[in-house]
């Protein structure tokens, strides 16, 4: 095995940049896949419209966001819902 300029992370996430070509839309993880989505637009897939978990959708990120809860996911967002909601249980309704 020869060593490479790349790490196997860099590698990875230009791979599923690249799958990512033509795509219309991508459901956005944390980590990698946040890395490798946000490369895709730039690159391959220009008009990918991104949705994050958080319940951002149609995001174009000013800079690469550091979370997924990281303010700049909503730049250039077509929709967010931010309910406050966060320590709503659906079980107990409270």
């Amino acid at each position: 095995m020869t060593d490479s300029a790349f790490s196997k992370s860099e590698m990875m996430i230009v791979a599923a940049a690249r799958e990512l070509a033509g795509q219309r839309v991508c459901f956005v993880g944390v980590g990698l896949p946040n890395i490798a989505v946000n490369l895709a637009q730039r690159t391959v897939a220009p008009d990918l419209e991104l949705v994050y978990e958080a319940g951002v959708f149609g995001a174009r990120p000013a800079r690469l966001p550091l979370s997924i809860g990281d303010p700049t996911i909503v730049t250039g967002a077509t929709a967010a819902s931010i309910s406050g909601r966060a320590n709503h249980s659906p079980i107990t309704g409270r």
